[in-house]
């Protein structure tokens, strides 16, 4: 079993710019960004960000793993933030992975957490105000081989009713299961062969442009990512080429379209040193689509992080319309952003944060039309958020 290593606390420090040895242009470092510190709970690991209260404005959702809790955070629009009523929330026990979905179709976002150690999914359904009461019938057991990390929703199958996938790393497969029209999940759960120890990370997105939701897994051990293709009736055939290559040790992926062509592309990050036992190198990998469901190393790859990257975020950092990507460093106490361009990586900078920064997302969370970057400490009781300037 993989066990992450413990490391040395680093302060919060200031900015500066990382001797990356890549062909883009080493530039001097025009982002100065307001960074605020919010306090939630114990140990905090997995962010998202959505609109809970239906308002319109980001709201943050902290899945705080050892208080086995969820806070939730809401947000004004103007960058200001404020715990909701009754948060934090049970979240069953050491919640890790996070996703939002409608799992009882009533219009408001609901949750539902990967919970570590623990052979079982936790729901949570939202009043629409930001509060939160478990889902009748949660936790719902799933077998899988040891325990759950990773976690995505989404209607696979074409029926109307969310479902979940998960990790079943132990055994080198991925466990679907289909929900139902009384907000639960059909048994027999569905079993897809994946790469070698899918650990961590699981993602969905339409990959070839047929209107269907397909899987991304990172192969920890493989070195590679399986791509899974839906044919929206819940079945998956892998694609042509896959498993990719993708740099060692992938233990993270985000989606979405980096060079601006109409085709999703992955960013993956690369931690052998994240583990006990896994070697390699440290990094970046983008993989670049061709809308079919095949992938390429964008020239360059991997790119060079801080030590031991632990999770990855995409979105527009500077308003130019093209997708940024930021890593969370975990041993380095620090995020790596990377400045897209049409090209590949424009720019690099590097943001000091707390201790062990393992969650991350980005949005426009003040409202000025940059993507902003929220981290969480996991080695802290706090959150960062790294204003665009």
């Amino acid at each position: 079993m993989k066990t992450i290593a413990s490391f040395l606390l680093v302060i919060v420090g200031g900015i500066f710019i990382n001797g990356f040895k890549n062909n883009y242009s080493q530039i001097s470092n025009p982002w100065h960004p307001e960074v605020k510190k919010l306090k939630v709970r114990n140990k905090p690991f997995s962010v998202e960000i959505a609109d809970l209260n239906r308002d319109k404005i980001k709201d943050l959702v902290i899945a705080n793993v050892e208080d086995s809790s969820v806070t939730i955070l809401i947000g004004t629009g103007k960058g200001n933030f404020s715990e909701a009523k009754g948060s934090p929330f049970t979240a069953g026990y050491m919640p890790n992975d996070i996703a939002i979905a409608d799992f009882n179709k009533d219009g408001k976002p609901d949750l539902a957490f990967a919970n570590t150690d623990r052979k079982y999914l936790t729901i949570l359904t939202g009043d629409g105000s930001g509060s939160f009461t478990p889902l009748k019938g949660s936790p719902f057991p799933v077998e899988v081989k040891p325990h759950t990390h990773g976690l995505v929703a989404g209607d696979f199958n074409g029926d109307g009713n969310i479902d979940l996938v998960t990790d079943s790393w132990g055994n080198n497969r991925l466990a679907v299961l289909f929900g139902n029209n009384n907000h639960g999940f059909n048994t027999p759960v569905k079993y897809l062969e994946v790469g070698k120890n899918p650990y961590q990370s699981i993602r969905s997105a339409d990959l070839n442009k047929d209107g269907n939701l397909d899987l991304i897994t990172t192969n920890l051990d493989g070195n590679n990512t399986t791509i899974l293709l839906g044919d929206g009736k819940g079945n998956f055939k892998e694609a042509a080429g896959s498993p990719f290559a993708c740099g060692d040790s992938p233990f993270g992926v985000a989606v979405g379209d980096i060079d601006h062509d109409g085709n999703p592309d992955l960013a993956i990050i690369n931690s052998p040193t994240i583990t006990s036992e896994n070697k390699g190198r440290d990094g970046l990998t983008i993989l670049m689509g061709d809308g079919t469901g095949k992938f390429k190393p964008m020239p360059g790859s991997p790119f060079a992080t801080g030590e031991s990257p632990s999770r990855v975020a995409m979105g527009d950092l500077n308003g130019d319309g093209i997708k940024d990507i930021a890593v969370a460093n975990y041993k380095s106490n620090s995020i790596t952003v990377f400045i897209m361009n049409k090209h590949g990586v424009a720019a690099n900078y590097t943001v000091k944060t707390g201790t062990f920064p393992d969650g991350i997302a980005i949005a426009d969370l003040n409202g000025d039309g940059k993507g902003d970057i929220v981290v969480s400490n996991s080695g802290e009781y706090y959150i960062n958020i790294i204003f665009s300037n």
